[in-house]
């Protein structure tokens, strides 16, 4: 048995694809609703909704059968081609995760090998948390898991009871640096409760097997493998070893999609802006017609030129979601023609777009869905986004991120701008636990009364020098850049502990007080170090009030 190399594999599941299409184009959600096909002359159940689910309806089902159960029953033909393209959408836009995505065509479902990629969201929760956010905007509902192996992450995601979990968390490394044992063997554990229609089997052998008395994977795990084989065939094993990792299983990932580009060459080289200016029109118009063609969006566009004497430029528009409005390019895109220099002539100009993705089913609200204050606020804002960026250039738009740390100058970071998401119901089951709440919690009454913050932190707290009756006692006035402040009032300490599994070593405990001068000004100062501990204790400016 040749060696198996365990990866970070991503399976995520829709199982209501077809509904979500109709919900899309302003059919009403919460009725019941099948997909049926003709089969053998009677129209049978191919896809429902979650509502017909709830009803007790299902695959399979003969459609008079369905109706006597459901009396408001609404049907719709079944439409495979386009549950592929939805899923072949959907697979591409995945890709913003890993270059390795997958269909699989035959279970409504995505794969995604994010093994060497998960670093870039801080682990697989964090990223599996950013795609259900984004898949969120969209009224998409999924289960989703992670596992070492394709299998198992494909049998979790279908067959996991929502809202359980692994009980194990491995740090799987991409190059596979863990023991083949024990992952084995907790992978066993997780599989074991499961049905055994869960190792992607033929229905007529699972029928076999439930004749056997066999229900679950624990069933067959220890059973002689011979006696198995001679009676079901080498099928089941042989799925059963690629779910625990015995036999290495991978999944075709999508090929590289070709490069959008629209360009335009001159018999004569354009040299007046106004001509330079009606080139970016045409580009834009081109590219928009383009990327509305292909289903697809573009988060950044590059619009080069080649002058005469065979130098390039180039400009890169960076926008804050995908995108494929002409009226947008042109407002983004404004002015520019007034700021290149063509030199002695441009001869070619092209826009290219990267970073793209589909439109839809993915990033785009339900079209029923009645526009409410909140989408509006969210497009000012992905505009507001677009036009600084334009001006100020990448990278010069940044917005505070909170983070889960009560160290001040680890509270928040600075990271792109990104538009909210919208909640949905999403359902996760895997490999790894459940990713943290997407809605903020309640305020507990420790938050809700905590002190106050400044609006001005310091990057660098500045030393100062301190006059305090007590070593435990607010200081009674301080001297920062060469200027005495006495202090007439004062609130505090407040204790800030340094986070001991990550801070460094020698990294002392803070006391911060809140404290107002003569003059009104009011500052946050902290005494590093505790004197009731024999630490030597020296105070620091961190911040100023309002």
């Amino acid at each position: 048995m040749m060696a198996v190399t365990y990866r970070h594999i991503i399976y995520i599941y829709f199982p209501y694809l077809a509904a979500a299409r109709i919900y899309r184009q302003g059919g009403a959600s919460g009725q019941p609703m099948v997909f049926v096909q003709s089969v053998n002359g009677a129209d049978q159940v191919m896809a429902c909704c979650a509502a017909a689910r709830r009803q007790g309806l299902g695959a399979g089902m003969r459609l008079a059968d369905a109706r006597a159960l459901c009396p408001t029953l609404h049907s719709h033909s079944y439409d495979a081609a386009r549950d592929r393209a939805d899923l072949h959408h959907l697979a591409l836009w995945a890709r913003r995760y890993s270059p390795l995505t997958g269909v699989d065509e035959r279970a409504n479902g995505i794969w995604i090998d994010v093994a060497g990629a998960e670093h870039l969201f801080g682990d697989v929760r964090g990223l599996m948390v950013d795609c259900v956010r984004r898949l969120r905007r969209s009224g998409l509902r999924v289960r989703f898991a992670a596992a070492p192996t394709c299998g198992a992450a494909w049998a979790l995601a279908h067959y996991a009871r929502p809202g359980t979990h692994s009980a194990c968390q491995l740090d799987i490394t991409p190059g596979g640096s863990v023991r083949p044992a024990v992952v084995r063997a907790q992978i066993q554990q997780i599989l074991a409760p499961l049905p055994l229609a869960a190792l992607r089997i033929d229905q007529d052998i699972v029928t076999a097997l439930h004749r056997a008395g066999l229900h679950i994977i624990d069933d067959i795990m220890m059973m002689p493998r011979a006696p198995l084989t001679t009676r079901f065939g080498e099928g089941l094993l042989r799925r059963l070893d690629q779910a625990c990792g015995d036999i290495q299983e991978s999944f075709s990932p999508l090929a590289p999609t070709q490069p959008m580009i629209v360009s335009r060459n001159f018999a004569e080289p354009i040299a007046a802006a106004s001509d330079v200016g009606a080139l970016i029109s045409y580009l834009a118009d081109e590219m928009a017609r383009l990327l509305y063609h292909t289903g697809m969006a573009a988060r950044r566009l590059e619009l080069g030129w080649q002058l005469v004497d065979g130098g390039r430029r180039r400009h890169d528009i960076h926008l804050s979601r995908p995108s494929r409005q002409a009226a947008l390019f042109h407002r983004l895109l404004a002015g520019l023609s007034d700021r290149i220099n063509p030199e002695f002539g441009i001869e070619t100009g092209w826009m290219q777009a990267h970073d793209c993705s589909p439109l839809a089913p993915v990033d785009q609200p339900l079209h029923h869905m009645a526009p409410s204050d909140a989408m509006a606020i969210d497009e000012n804002y992905a505009s507001l986004i677009d036009r600084l960026v334009a001006r100020l250039g990448y990278g010069s738009v940044v917005r505070l991120q909170p983070q889960a740390n009560w160290q001040p100058e680890l509270a928040q970071q600075t990271s792109l701008p990104e538009v909210a998401l919208s909640p949905a119901s999403v359902t996760g089951a895997g490999w790894l636990a459940s990713p943290p709440p997407l809605t903020a919690p309640p305020l507990t009454a420790a938050l809700a009364t905590a002190p106050p913050r400044p609006i001005r932190l310091l990057a660098h707290p500045h030393p100062i020098d301190v006059v305090a009756l007590l070593p435990d006692h607010p200081p009674a006035q301080f001297i920062w850049q060469r200027r005495t402040h006495k202090i007439i009032k004062a609130t505090g300490p407040e204790r800030i502990a340094p986070s001991w599994w990550t801070a460094p070593a020698g990294t002392k405990s803070r006391d911060y007080f809140r404290v107002q001068d003569q003059q009104g000004a009011c500052f946050w100062l902290y005494r590093d170090g505790l004197p009731e501990r024999g630490e030597m204790a020296a105070w620091f400016l961190h911040g100023f009030f309002a």
